[in-house]
């Protein structure tokens, strides 16, 4: 079993693999796409958690229940807007 993976390692020729170059525009645009993911799943959220605001119909487990996630999904867009904003301004500086 060794033999094999030795022979299949020679097989590959390392300098025809692609490499990417971790600059710091490579860099701010992976991150930025996390983030951005991030506030859109928060944004979600925080439309789902309205939708069952207003169909609580009054019941104060279900209203409680919404206003802890929309609060919650507001915290979430909060830090994914601060995250971006951080992870700019360490770039920026580096």
């Amino acid at each position: 079993m060794k033999y094999l993976f030795f022979a299949a390692n020679e097989l590959v020729d390392k300098a025809n693999l692609p490499q990417a170059q971790a600059d710091a525009k490579t860099i701010r645009t992976v991150f930025t796409i996390i983030f951005v993911v991030i506030g859109a799943l928060a944004l979600l959220f925080l439309v789902i958690a309205g939708v069952r605001y207003v169909f609580s119909q009054g019941d104060p487990d279900d209203v409680k229940r919404s206003k802890a996630e929309i609060k919650y999904a507001i915290i979430g867009l909060i830090i994914a807007f601060l995250a971006i904003a951080i992870v700019n301004f360490v770039i920026d500086k580096l």
